[in-house]
Order: C-alpha cells, then sequence, then structure tokens
C-alpha cells in the first residue's frame, strides 16, 4: 500500500520538473525574433533563431516575424492574398474626380527595433495597424489630391508613387519598420469621367482635321498665287519680247492662217501670202497650165496693191 503513494509523488515530481524544463527553453525559427520579458516588462534581451533559456514561468517571449509581409488594398479583401488586406482607399483629384487607390506595401521589422516595438507599439498586428495601415491610408488619399485626374492617368502617377514612398519610409524607418516598396497597382476613375474623357479625345481629334483642311486650303491658295504671279512673269517676259521684235506678231499670224497658205513672205508694210499651188492645181481639175498661171498672177497682184 505504501508502493502507491510514492509512485504517485514520483510521476507529480516527473510532471513538474518536465514542464520546468520545457518552459525553460526558447526556440527561435529563422525569420523570427522574440522579446523577453518579466512580469510583463522588457528587459532589453531579443532573442535571435536558436534555442535559449529563460527563468520558466517567470520570464515570457513575444514573437515578431522578420520576414518581408506584405500590406495591400484592393476591391475585397478576400481578393488578395497578401499577409495584410484591405480595402482600396476612396479620394479626388485636385479638379474633384472621384478616384480608388489600390497598392501594396512590402516591409519587414528590424530586428533590432522589435522591443522598442513591444514597449511603444505593441503586437505585429497593432504595428500594422497603428502605423502600415493608418500611415499609407492616410498618405495615399492626401497627396493624390494635388494632382489633376488627367495627370492621374497619365505617366505623373509614377510620381504619385514615388511621393507616396518617399513619404511613407522615414515613418516606417521611425517606428522600427524597413520598407522595401510601395507600388501604386492601380488607380480607377468613374465612367462618367471616362466618358468626359472620350467626348474631348474625340473633340481634339476634330479640331486636328479641321486644322489640317486649314493647312490644305492655305497651301491650295500659296500655290493659286504662285501660280498666278508666274502667268503674269510670263505675259510680262511676252509682252517685253514682243516690243523688241515685232515681227514675232507677224509670224504667229502666219502661223494661224487657213492650212491651205505654207509660207510668206515678211516685208515691212505687212504680209503678202502666197498659196499653196500644188492644192490649186489638184482643186481646179486638169485645167490649162495657162489658167492657173493666170490665177496666180491676179492673186499675186491683188497682194502688192
Amino acid at each position: 500500500m505504501k508502493l502507491v503513494p510514492r509512485i504517485i509523488i514520483g510521476v507529480v515530481v516527473f510532471v513538474v520538473v518536465l514542464l520546468l524544463l520545457l518552459n525553460s527553453f526558447v526556440v527561435v525559427q529563422a525569420g523570427n525574433v522574440k522579446v523577453l520579458t518579466q512580469f510583463g516588462r522588457t528587459i532589453g534581451v531579443t532573442f535571435y533563431p536558436g534555442i535559449h533559456m529563460k527563468i520558466p514561468f517567470i520570464q515570457n517571449a513575444v514573437n515578431y516575424s522578420t520576414r518581408q509581409v506584405t500590406y495591400e488594398t484592393s476591391d475585397t479583401s478576400e481578393a488578395s492574398s497578401a499577409n495584410y488586406p484591405d480595402y482600396s482607399v476612396d479620394t479626388t483629384s485636385s479638379d474633384g474626380q472621384q478616384i480608388q487607390l489600390k497598392y501594396t506595401i512590402r516591409f519587414a521589422i528590424d530586428a533590432k527595433e522589435a522591443e522598442w516595438i513591444l514597449n511603444n507599439i505593441g503586437t505585429m498586428d497593432q504595428l500594422v495597424e497603428k502605423v502600415v495601415k493608418t500611415e499609407a491610408r492616410s498618405l495615399s488619399r492626401n497627396i493624390p489630391k494635388k494632382y489633376t485626374a488627367a495627370q492621374l492617368y497619365s505617366e505623373q502617377v509614377f510620381d504619385v508613387q514615388n511621393e507616396i514612398e518617399n513619404a511613407l519610409r522615414p515613418i516606417f524607418e521611425k517606428n522600427g519598420i524597413i520598407m522595401d516598396e510601395f507600388l501604386l497597382r492601380k488607380i480607377d476613375f468613374t465612367e462618367q469621367y471616362f466618358n468626359v474623357l472620350e467626348e474631348k479625345q474625340i473633340a481634339e481629334e476634330r479640331i486636328v482635321v479641321e486644322q489640317n483642311i486649314l493647312e490644305q486650303e492655305k497651301i491650295k491658295k500659296e500655290q493659286a498665287i504662285i501660280q498666278a504671279e508666274a502667268e503674269a512673269r510670263q505675259i510680262e517676259i511676252k509682252g517685253e519680247a514682243l516690243k523688241a521684235y515685232p515681227q514675232i506678231i507677224q509670224l504667229e499670224f502666219i502661223q494661224k492662217l487657213s492650212p491651205n497658205i505654207s509660207w510668206g513672205i515678211l516685208p515691212e508694210g505687212g504680209v503678202v501670202p502666197f498659196l499653196d499651188l500644188s492644192n490649186i492645181t489638184e482643186n481646179m481639175g486638169g485645167d490649162s497650165t495657162a489658167d492657173t498661171q493666170t490665177q496666180v498672177q491676179d492673186q499675186t497682184e491683188e497682194g502688192q496693191e
């Protein structure tokens, strides 16, 4: 009967000792650190990956992940696979257009600042809520208000991204957070804005077409002026030539006479045309040579008179 109590006592002692041993060791996995606390307050000790000793039941360790994690905004938090999903940020542009910002922040805990974070902010979840989420949403709501919707729709969106990132980085560093990157994934505009944008683009294209038409008309007008000037110059040159050489008028007169007249004499007093004798002979249809000569002589005398 005395053996049973001893066995019970032995088992109890073994369990107590095992619990003490198990509670005396702290195992820190890779990518994590643990801040040692004693009766709820930090004592300036941070455990890095490996196995460590602590006073059982008196000292405890608060874990922080030093791996890179993501905080991300999207239409629905369920649609994101980030470590800390959130809803997109609503704001307005400088010209009053409603927009929604979707962004991703990659960051990690600075292991050296883990104790400070525990004393001043709290756990990892509290750090994300109080710093990452609050500061990022505030800046992403206010900074885009300095830009017009057209600027946010263009390449200047990268300026907005850089401005938010540059503003966040010192805030994160101050709170023991190492920010890897801020990514402004997308800015959503309202359907009304896209309608206005489309109308504006159509109007701009219409202006370009009208400008092209005006330019073509201008070119045609300039060509007409150039042609008129060329013709006027041609007339002027011809007038000067006729004034210098009046025989040209007589030459043109002969060239425009009937095809039956093949050549003529140009005396100083005028033009004396000569008939084509071969054509006259054919037209007479076999008349005598004497009659033909008589007709030619008569025409010659009339021309000389």
